[in-house]
Formats: C-alpha cells, structure tokens, sequence
C-alpha cells in the first residue's frame, strides 16, 4: 500500500513538473504552483578511505534518498566532485542514476597537492533541500613526489599521526542489532590467497550496498577540519532532472535584454550518433533541451533559429548548473615523522602498481550510444559507392535522386522530392526540409554548398514530411563528413558549450590467481582488494570471493547502504594478511 502511495505522489509530481516547464532552474516568482507540494531528496556519500595518497584511485558511490531514506524516485542524473578548500575543482563527474544510485572513481595525479580535499555529491533537485544539499566527504590526501609549498600562516593544522593497526579488533560489527553479519572462510591469510566472503541476515536486509576491502592504514587524523557550506539562492526553484540531463537557458533581445518569446532553438551533440533537438521558447523566453541519450562528445552546439541576419538581434544565456560553495579556512596537513618509513614504502608500491596498469585495467561498460532521431528512415547515399564529384551542387544533380538545390546565392534553398511522384513533386514542398551537416543545423545554405564535396560521406534524405519537436519539415537531409568535424562558421548565432558525458560504468579489476595465471609473474601491491559498488541483497545470503595481494597487514570489509525500507547498515570485519 505504501507503494502505491508513493507512486501516486510520484506521478502527481510529474504532472506538476510538466506544468511548469522541467527546466533545470527557474526563478520562483515564475512558478504558479506551490512548491511546497514537492518532495525532498538528499544525496548519501560511500568512498573507499578518507586517507590516500596521490597515486591512488578514489572510490565513491553516491545514493539519492526520499525523505524517507529510500530510492528516490526523482532524479536520474547526480554530480560528484572534488574540491580543494577554496572550492578550485579538481574533477566533476556526471552520473546517471541507476535504481537511485550511481558510482564513479578518479585517479588522484601526481600534481595533486598533499592536503584537504572535499568530495561534494547532490542533485539538481536536492539544492532545494537547504539542510541536505549536498552530502560531503573529507579527503586528506598526501603526495610523497611533492614537497607541500606555499601554505597560508593562518591555516589551521590538521595532523596525521601514526597508530599501530595491531590494536584493531578482528570481529564483526555493525551499526544496529539487526545489522547484517560478515563472514570469512578464515582470519588470517598469505599471499595471492584466495578469500571466501559471505554476508548473512537474521531479516531480509533487502537493499543496495557498497562492499570494500581495504588495508587500515596505519594513521589517525586528528583536528579535522569543518564542511564547506552551499551558496544556494532562495529565490530559485531547481527541478528535478526526470528522464535525464535538462540543458536549459534564455533568449533575449540585444536591444532591451528582454525575453524573446517562442523563438525557435537547436541543440546538438556532434559524433556519428550525434543527438539534435529542437525546442520554443516560452512566455518567460526560457527553452529546454532533455537530453536522455548517451554520447561520447563533450562539446555540443546550440543555435537560435531564424531568418539570416535576424539572429544576429537576441542573445542566449545558458543555466549554470555548477554548484559554487563558501571557501572553507585553510588547513594545512602536518605529517607524523614516524610515518616516513610507511609513506615511502607505499610510494614505492604505487608506482610499480602504476606501472602495470595496462596489465590490471578495470573492464569498461561502453555507453550504448542512439540512433539519430530518424534512425534509417529515407535513403542512404555512400559517396564512395559513386563516382565523385567536387562540389556539393554537382553532387546532388548527380547522385542525389531524391532531393536537390534550387537557386543561387543569399535564394539557395534545398529541396526534397516524393520517390513516388512521376513530377518529382514533394508534399509541403513550400516548407524547406531539415538540412543537418554532422548532426548541425544548417541555416545559411551557401555555407554548406561552399563545403569540400570530397569530404562527405555520406547523404541520407528521408523524403516525407516530418516534425520534429515544435517545427514542421518537408523532410530531412542529413549530411555525415568523413572525419565527423565540421565547425559552423561564427556567423550562425551559436553557444559552444562543454557539455560533459557520463561517467562509464566499469567493473572493477580482480585478479584470478588460480593455476596457470597470467599474472602470476606480475607484481601485486594492491591495498584495494575489492570494490563492489552494487552489491544488491536480495536474499538472506550473498557470497563472493577475492584474492589477496603482496602486502601483509590488517584489512577491513566494509559494507553499507541503505535497505528497501530506509534503514542505515554499516557492518565492518577484518582479517590478517601475512607472508607465506
């Protein structure tokens, strides 16, 4: 019954959303409805150590919770960055969401300087949420290539202190008497020997976890230092990106800075699965692009559509979805003396690590990348299939039977025709059709007739009347270059803009030490053992299984999430690794 509560709210929201235009943000004296009517959302944090060295991955795993601590139902993209504490950004990533959730990680550089980093995750939506924007991790992280320069006399100290791991405890424990029980076929093992893990439930603990096993580190930080703070505007309502990534902006007149209302406005993602959408501006001279597909290319077009010479009258301004935070006080990490021997002892293993990555690469998922819109509708010209012909112009009296250029000049226009007419007369033919070069609209035709015709690919021409979002077309011609590159020339009223992919989904590496081995010659300084970010509990017991490495010491299994009904787990065990 709960659920069906919930998905009537669910669905109540989207109606309203819909309503109210899913744009990425919106001044609120625009909104007509209350928003109080909307749900919270709140981002939950896992990483692999508060404590790396550069050289070493960064783990992370992001959750987005409802009010109730459950999957949120919301949104279906997530950021997660990392910051230095004048809130420089390190990296941003771009997750999509799977069952409320997604994970990522990021290779801390050897120009990375030792000191406090914060890992920062949210939602467009959850900057809404004042109390629970953002959910952040601290991270110290040490260099040992560089010497830590330059740090201001006013900076607090955060000290790094060795502590002996001989003292951590080797049972099981978690966070509440219904926690779930980790357990390992023993408690101590030798080299490349394989792990035995299960985890049991006294209930069914049904939910989606992060499983990792890590070497404890032999320090402690004392003195930590505080979170950053959100700079958030009371006056903005931010809106759930339901379906996917939302690019949203304004177009207004150069000559008043007012808002031009339904103006036409493309978008592309150049690539051989290129994406284009086409959109109106509203009353408020506000568009919005969902972009749901995946792609590969990080810079994509946007133009305002109209007469040659009309666009040069209106300027676009995109949304800037990039969170800004308040600078913390600066911190300076001061590292124990009695670690010296460690951190150098790490260096070294990092680096022989490092050197054979290419042996220990993580198995990547490859985004599954769209057909364009109109998939392989028309007919498809190979350039190469015919003789070739310099010039655009004679390439469509030539080859391209089903369309074909009209006038000269500033009057060039581009025309479709009916395959089934004997007078090759096209419907709407008074209409023009879509001419796209790379996935790029083309406004000023002369631009692509003075296009080398050699470097063409290809010609497709769907030659029936189509819409496409709020505009009808005689048809379409589409144009691929053979190196997929073309840039529109600065005269079209165009915004470049970097428009980030998603991160990829990866499986993480493990190493197979069974007989025969491959790697069994290769190097192993791993203190990462595993890294399971999707771990879902859907029974009573789940098993797996590892290998150890060539470093003895202590390590700790850690798992925790979330269950089905919005509990908080956290069960940590530890066993011994020592040498054969």
């Amino acid at each position: 019954m709960g659920r069906l509560i919930m998905n009537k709210t669910l669905y109540i929201v989207v109606f309203l959303l819909i309503g109210i235009g899913a744009f990425a943000q919106i001044p609120k004296n625009e909104i007509d409805v209350n928003i109080n009517v909307f749900p919270k959302e709140k981002p939950a944090l896992s990483i692999n150590s508060n404590a790396l060295l550069a050289g070493e991955a960064l783990l992370y795993k992001i959750a987005i919770l409802n009010e109730a601590n459950k999957e949120s139902e919301l949104s279906k993209i997530a950021y997660v960055s990392l910051r230095n504490q004048s809130d420089s950004v390190v990296f941003n990533h771009k997750l999509k969401l799977k069952n409320g959730s997604g994970y990522g990680d990021f290779f801390l550089p050897a120009d990375l300087k030792t000191g406090v980093y914060n890992l920062i995750g949210y939602t467009n939506f959850s900057r809404n949420n004042t109390a629970e924007a953002i959910d952040e991790k601290t991270i110290y992280v040490v260099n040992t290539f560089m010497e830590n320069r330059g740090v201001s006399k006013s900076a607090d100290t955060v000290r790094v202190n060795a502590i002996d791991t001989k003292g951590v405890s080797s049972f099981t424990h978690g966070s509440n008497e219904q926690s779930i029980r980790i357990k390992t076929d023993k408690q101590s093992y030798g080299y490349r020997e394989k792990v035995k893990l299960s985890l049991e439930s006294p209930i069914k603990n049904k939910g989606n976890y992060v499983l990792s096993v890590r070497q404890v580190n032999p320090i402690e930080i004392s003195n930590k230092v505080s979170m950053h703070s959100q700079q958030n505007s009371f006056k903005t309502f931010y809106l759930p990106e339901l379906r996917g990534e939302v690019v949203t902006g304004v177009v207004l007149s150069k000559k008043n800075s007012t808002p031009v209302v339904n103006k036409e406005v493309s978008f592309t993602i150049p690539g051989k699965e290129f994406v284009f959408k086409l959109a109106k501006t509203d009353k408020y001279g506000r568009f919005f692009f969902s972009v749901l597909e995946d792609y590969n290319a990080e810079k994509s077009i946007i133009q305002i559509i109209g007469e040659k010479g009309d666009t040069e009258n209106y300027e676009l301004v995109l949304d800037d979805k990039n969170l800004i935070l308040r600078n913390s006080k600066p911190s300076i990490l001061k590292i124990d003396p009695n670690l010296k021997e460690w951190l150098q002892e790490r260096s070294v293993q990092l680096q022989v690590e490092n050197a054979y990555f290419e042996k220990k690469r993580d198995s990547v998922h490859p985004r599954k990348l769209h057909p364009t819109f109109f998939n392989d509708m028309g007919v498809l010209y190979r350039l190469d299939d015919f003789t070739r012909f310099s010039t655009v112009r004679e390439t469509f009296v030539e080859i391209i039977t089903l369309a074909a250029i009209r006038g000269s000049g500033v009057n060039t226009r581009f025309l479709v025709y009916n395959e089934y007419d004997p007078n090759k007369l096209g419907k709407f033919n008074d209409i023009p059709p879509l001419v796209l070069l790379d996935g790029m609209m083309i406004q000023d035709n002369e631009e692509l007739l003075n296009y080398n015709a050699r470097d063409i690919k290809s010609i497709r021409v769907v030659s029936k009347p189509y819409r496409y979002g709020p505009k009808l077309f005689s048809g379409i011609i589409s144009i691929e270059t053979i190196k997929g590159d073309f840039v529109l020339s600065e005269k079209n009223l165009i915004e470049k803009i970097a428009l980030q992919p998603a991160v990829e989904e990866k499986q993480y590496f493990k190493p197979d030490y069974k007989e025969g081995s491959k790697l069994s010659r290769i190097p192993d300084y791993r203190v990462q053992l595993l890294w399971n970010p999707q771990v879902d509990l859907t029974s009573s017991e789940y098993t797996t299984a590892f290998y150890t490495s060539d470093v003895s010491g202590i390590f700790e299994i850690l798992l925790e999430g979330y269950t089905n009904k919005g509990q908080f787990i956290s069960t940590k065990s530890y066993f011994t690794v020592t040498e054969n």
